[in-house]
């Protein structure tokens, strides 16, 4: 860069433009990123021991429960489900959204951002 267009207010170059806007973007999806790898680090340690790791409803404490936990890979059941009803089925519980009332209520526990992020991990399980 030429220091005296610099200093004379001249405006930055294209490739100067460029590299703050691929530094910017890299700064924004790295911080997606960790938020995902949390939300995810979050599922496994609340959600995993009934819906299991990969979502199908099979975690290690599922056998037992009646209901069975919901199988988030089940696409056709997944998408009947808004992303508010997810919600506040994780923040209230089964039972206070008029559901299983073998679902814990995590309301308590996580905060409303966090949640947000569970349904995303929630919605992940669907692939079509």
């Amino acid at each position: 860069m030429n220091l005296r267009h610099a200093r004379s207010g001249a405006a930055p170059s294209a490739a100067l433009v460029g590299l703050a806007l691929a530094v910017l973007l890299i700064v924004v999806n790295g911080g997606r990123a960790r938020a995902a790898d949390s939300a995810r680090e979050t599922f496994v340690d609340v959600c995993y021991i009934c819906h299991g790791v990969g979502g199908k409803g099979h975690g290690p404490s599922a056998a037992g429960l009646n209901p069975r936990p919901a199988d988030f890979t089940d696409c056709a059941v997944m998408q009947k489900q808004s992303d508010a009803t997810l919600f506040t089925i994780i923040k209230r519980g089964g039972q206070g959204a008029g559901r299983s009332t073998v679902m814990p209520a995590w309301g308590d526990s996580l905060p409303d951002g966090q949640i947000r992020d569970l349904v995303s991990v929630v919605r992940g399980f669907c692939k079509r």
